[in-house]
């Protein structure tokens, strides 16, 4: 997408990738999904930007690329750090369980993040319902994650 995101755009999308992905389930039983893919999109978004800023100052002041990468992967140089397992790039070549994958990555988050107060490890990609049937599967996960690719989540690419 061009430009910055309005609220009314990214509502829109919002609908449309709900209704294209839920079918004839209900609503309540698939927004905490689509709200958790949005966070992590989100959250990743905003660590690779200030995983670049820290990797152009750290440059600058002439560290080796070890040096770097080294230090590109303390937690403590980020407001919220995300582990290399929920990382956006990863998350999205993962092909084999998802639901299983992106409960472990939201643990991890979550452990890495104290802010997060173990909200994260609340979400249940695995969750059934009543009837045993799936709440998201494996293909809804991945489609719903290539929807979000599209999209730049920064705070210099929304207009809300």
């Amino acid at each position: 997408m061009e430009g910055k995101l309005s609220a009314a755009e990214f509502e829109s999308f919002l609908d449309e990738t709900c209704d294209a992905l839920r079918g004839d389930r209900e609503a309540v039983g698939f927004k905490e999904y689509v709200i958790a893919i949005v966070f992590l999109k989100r959250l990743n978004d905003r660590f690779n930007m200030e995983r670049e800023v820290r990797r152009n100052k750290l440059m600058a002041k002439g560290l080796s690329q070890n040096e770097i990468e080294e230090d590109l992967e303390k937690r403590e140089s980020y407001r919220l750090f995300v582990p290399k397992m929920a990382r956006w790039d990863i998350i999205k070549q993962e092909n084999q369980d998802l639901r299983a994958y992106l409960t472990k990555a939201f643990a991890e988050i979550d452990d890495k993040n104290r802010g997060c107060l173990g909200v994260l490890k609340t979400i249940d990609f695995n969750k059934t319902s009543e009837t045993g049937e799936m709440y998201i599967t494996n293909a809804d996960l991945a489609e719903l994650i290539k929807r979000f690719e599209e999209l730049v989540l920064t705070d210099d690419h929304l207009g809300f």
